[in-house]
């Protein structure tokens, strides 16, 4: 649990303000734009709160949090994690100050940024199409940012404000105090911590044929480039010089893009067996438990990658992995903690026995903290874990029983808990597992991550 999340409670009072005008138009932005990167639980906790805007801002008129808890059917959890990916986005801030009559939070709403301006971000729409896929992506960006027409050979003859108004000199210099300018809306990337040496940047590309006028033109797209692919100087400028167009000395930035995603792909599949944890060797005593499911399961995933393995599960769902997945899988595999056959059992868990469409937001918060508990319990082994499966089940059942949830049942029925890509190597190594097994695999599978999340 985050030290954030430790020192709210529900009895905390709030109250909400802003300074910024949200209306329909921002509402819309916010529901097509941002909705897709926060979820609907954190655009829920926005529209909730700029109901609670007060007129007049009154720390002693406070209400508590479990009010907010209730209208919206969350837990403190889901609250605090809805909480701060507004934050992150730049449409909340959050204060916080103790005094006699407890802990108080002030809300304080942001507008969102224009539709052109959201576009115009780099970091906001490279997550947005990654999001979406870009064929939605496109549809939503001509939905919203309209070609601008060209006039370039017009003479303009607009009047100004003192060819048709006169205005008195004494009134003038009475009304001259210059009022504070507001600051121009920073980009997301600026919010975010780049480990990027420009300077250095350009000393390379000194060296190389790429003007360094391409970085001051581009430099927060390469900023979020080298953001969401790990990319340092010199895997920069090297993509940079790949999708340089020697006609115009102008640099294809989203060709740079394609280049770092197939070289963040290319990388990671490149990542073998041995530069991974490796599965130690299994108890004959413990295979004697496991099912002919459970060994189809465990001998399909100790024959992919991870990366690799969760493709092909996203292939199976017609549908594809996203930059986001790509990292949460990849930063795993590098802490090395699991062996690559474990991950790939987490995987098929979260993506096929639960029907899950992504493994990103809570599924992947849910994942991650899984791998930790498995990883805490020193499994080793895909075997290992499918037995620890089977007595968390036991667990959970038990907890539900001292709860007295007995009128409360839960079947869980799963047609098929392999792939169809998989059944081939599956049945070089067991045979066909029989439809009840497969049912049962994962009605375990299913309860095991609920006492994870329960034991927590």
């Amino acid at each position: 649990m985050s030290e954030g999340l430790r020192q709210m409670s529900p009895k905390d009072g709030y109250v909400v303000n802003t300074k910024a005008h949200i209306g329909s138009t921002e509402f819309k932005v916010i529901l097509k734009l941002y909705q897709p990167l926060m979820g609907v639980n954190a655009y829920g906790v926005y529209s909730l709160l700029a109901t609670k805007v007060a007129q007049t801002p009154d720390l002693l008129a406070r209400r508590m949090h479990k009010e907010l808890l209730d209208i919206l059917s969350l837990g403190l959890r889901d609250f605090y994690e809805a909480r701060i990916r507004l934050e992150a986005l730049g449409l909340l801030k959050t204060f916080v100050q103790k005094d006699e009559l407890g802990q108080v939070f002030i809300y304080e709403l942001q507008a969102p940024l224009s539709a052109e301006a959201f576009f115009k971000d780099d970091l906001l729409s490279m997550l947005l199409a990654d999001s979406l896929g870009q064929t939605q992506y496109d549809e939503l960006k001509q939905e919203f940012v309209k070609p601008d027409l060209t006039y370039a050979n017009a003479k303009e003859i607009t009047k100004s404000l003192l060819d048709v108004f006169t205005v008195k000199k004494d009134a003038l210099l009475k009304n001259s105090q210059i009022k504070a300018i507001p600051k121009p809306t920073k980009n997301l990337v600026d919010s975010v911590e780049v480990d990027l040496d420009v300077e250095y940047l350009k000393e390379l590309l000194a060296r190389s044929f790429v003007p360094a006028t391409e970085i001051s033109r581009s430099l927060e797209t390469l900023k979020s480039i080298s953001l969401l692919y790990g990319l340092d100087e010199l895997e920069l400028v090297k993509l940079l010089e790949q999708a340089l167009n020697v006609k115009d000395d102008k640099v294809d930035l989203e060709l740079v893009k394609k280049l770092a995603t197939q070289q963040f792909d290319r990388q990671f599949k490149e990542i073998t067996p041995k530069e991974s944890k490796v599965t130690e060797p299994v108890d004959p005593a413990v295979s004697a438990e496991l099912t002919q499911t459970d060994l189809a399961l465990i001998a399909v995933s100790k024959q992919y990658l991870p990366l690799e393995f969760i493709e092909e599960l996203k292939r199976q769902k017609h549908s594809f992995v996203t930059n986001l997945e790509r990292y949460t899988v990849k930063n795993l595999v590098e802490k090395q903690v699991l062996p690559n056959a474990v991950i790939n059992v987490l995987l098929h868990y979260y993506l096929i026995a639960q029907n899950n469409t992504m493994l990103e937001d809570k599924v992947a918060n849910r994942f991650t903290k899984a791998a930790a508990k498995l990883a805490e319990k020193k499994i080793q082994t895909p075997e290992e874990a499918m037995l620890y499966m089977r007595e968390a089940n036991q667990k959970a059942r038990e907890k539900q029983k001292q709860k007295q949830y007995y009128g409360r049942k839960q079947q869980v029925v799963q047609k098929e808990t392999l792939p169809d890509w998989a059944k081939t190597k599956e049945n070089k190594a067991v045979s066909k597992p029989a439809k009840e097994d497969k049912q049962a695999l994962n009605a375990e599978i299913d309860e095991l991550l609920a006492q994870l999340e329960q034991s927590e």
